[in-house]
């Protein structure tokens, strides 16, 4: 009988919205050295009780960042894609967390006395809390914003909250200004979509602008095979491409060495929904990188659609 508990348990996953098991996508063909995948993990509401499908509870948030922690995993952010993984430990493997929305939920102020400070039940206190314990597992995350709401709620703490995310070393992303769905957004329409949310990001960041270049595609998919990679790399601010790296929602752990060895591919890497995945689901994926020596992803440096 205890065995049975203990069975159960190990496979129990506590408090997520999940009703329907999500399968993997076809995995990445081999790479041709050593297994180059990095997890690209996505959440939205984190939350007590849990809000609707998509969210998971602050308890499963904390124990996914000890498991995590404890299979040697090391957060980053795009930047450390872009910079080929320098900051990554040569014990450590590199993992990357993703919020998609911009909920309140992932970062909250509330009063106490007369001062205003971070909810400790939001998705950045857990993560402060989790990383200055656990300074090995790095600090790190990635929050897409959609300007179809109020960024996190709180339209007169935006741009503190803004800031404070680039200070504690976060970083910001593009997820559109109305959550369009790239799939059926007509062309002529994607300007609005990609380059609006860079002009309001820069009322409220200045030069700090030039920080956010990563986008999450809403809906997690994007078209392929029709040129849409060349099209969203074309699109400027400030003289500087207004995206650079982008995110699908597909369901898989992309193979970086393969990926990234073409200029589409650095639109299209993949990540999994953590309300519909386990952390023992995401170490099933037989292409995660191993620690010890590696080669440089950038080494020489990969096209890039100019």
């Amino acid at each position: 009988m205890i065995q049975l508990i203990i069975s159960l348990l190990i496979l129990w996953t506590p408090q997520t919205g999940r009703t329907t098991c999500l399968h993997y996508s076809d995995p990445d063909p081999a790479d041709p050295n050593a297994p180059s995948g990095i997890p690209v993990l996505m959440y939205h509401h984190v939350s007590d009780p849990v809000n609707g499908y998509y969210g998971v509870s602050t308890g499963r948030m904390l124990m996914d960042l000890q498991l995590l922690d404890e299979a040697g995993f090391f957060l980053i952010t795009p930047e450390d894609i872009e910079n080929g993984l320098m900051q990554v430990p040569a014990d450590r493997r590199p993992l990357m967390l993703t919020f998609d929305d911009g909920w309140q939920d992932n970062f909250n102020f509330i009063m106490s006395g007369s001062s205003v400070q971070i909810d400790p039940n939001c998705a950045v206190a857990i993560l402060e809390d989790y990383c200055d314990e656990h300074p090995e597992f790095g600090r790190g995350a990635t929050f897409f914003i959609s300007w179809d709401k109020i960024p996190f709620g709180q339209e007169e703490f935006v741009m503190e909250k803004f800031n404070l995310l680039l200070d504690m070393g976060y970083s910001i992303g593009n997820h559109t200004n109305r959550h369009a769905n790239f799939m059926v957004l007509p062309w002529d329409k994607w300007d609005n979509s990609v380059v609006m949310p860079m002009v309001k990001f820069h009322r409220r960041l200045g030069l700090r602008t030039s920080e956010i270049f990563a986008m999450a595609y809403p809906g997690g998919r994007f078209p392929k095979g029709i040129g849409a990679e060349e099209y969203l790399a074309g699109f400027q601010f400030m003289g500087k491409e207004a995206v650079r790296i982008g995110f699908l929602a597909n369901g898989s752990v992309s193979s970086f060495g393969r990926l990234l060895s073409s200029a589409e591919g650095w639109f299209r890497i993949g990540r999994l929904d953590m309300s519909q995945y386990s952390v023992r689901e995401v170490l099933g994926w037989r292409n995660i990188m191993t620690t010890g020596p590696r080669d440089d992803l950038h080494d020489p440096l990969r096209s890039r659609i100019p």
